[in-house]
């Protein structure tokens, strides 16, 4: 690989965020608003980035909206925020080349009103449902996407010192991108 080759690389996540609205049961209404960063693109356009990998924080931000309709039997309690793959996607997929799920990791953070939430920190993409960020609040407290926002952080080619899975390095040029499906799932007894 040439070096011209090498910095025109570019890897580009399309992370295209499903909004989840559970209001089919009468017990509680969920709601998950993308209100910054449905796209997030990863441009490997220098050495150092190839080989340090490149950590966009904040990149997308997500309103939360949680109703408990107190329905005795479904007591809610709060959440679980899942990401996974769209469609079970295996591969970050380029024009001729694939890349491993796991060179992208993402992590949910409280960014307004939920910290009282847990973070799991940097999680490896995969086509399976990964929990990002819970939440339990008991008595439970209606939850509104203009107070209570979580912050999703990438990762992409991070060296395995750095916590990730290796960099980029060695890897065909290409332009790669993935979609990401993300899941609001309410949280309590009859749940």
């Amino acid at each position: 690989m040439t070096k011209t080759a090498f910095f025109s690389a570019i890897l580009v996540f399309a992370g295209t965020l499903i909004s989840a609205s559970l209001a089919g049961q009468n017990w509680n209404s969920a709601r998950l608003s993308l209100l910054y960063g449905g796209s997030i693109p990863f441009n490997f356009n220098s050495i150092k980035a190839y080989s340090e990998g490149i950590e966009i924080v904040d990149g997308t931000i997500l309103g939360i909206t949680l109703t408990d309709n107190n329905e005795p039997g479904h007591d809610l309690e709060g959440f679980e925020l899942t990401f996974k793959t769209f469609n079970g996607q295996t591969a970050v997929s380029g024009t001729v080349n694939d890349l491993p799920l796991n060179v992208i990791r993402v992590k949910a953070e409280n960014n307004l009103g939920l910290g009282a939430g847990t973070t799991t920190g940097y999680q490896d993409l995969d086509a399976a449902s990964t929990i990002l960020f819970s939440y339990t609040s008991i008595p439970f407290s209606d939850l509104i996407w203009d107070t209570h926002q979580l912050s999703l952080s990438y990762e992409c080619g991070k060296p395995l010192s750095a916590g990730g899975n290796g960099t980029l390095l060695g890897k065909p040029p290409d332009y790669y991108a993935v979609e990401i499906e993300v899941e609001l799932i309410p949280t309590g007894p009859g749940f």
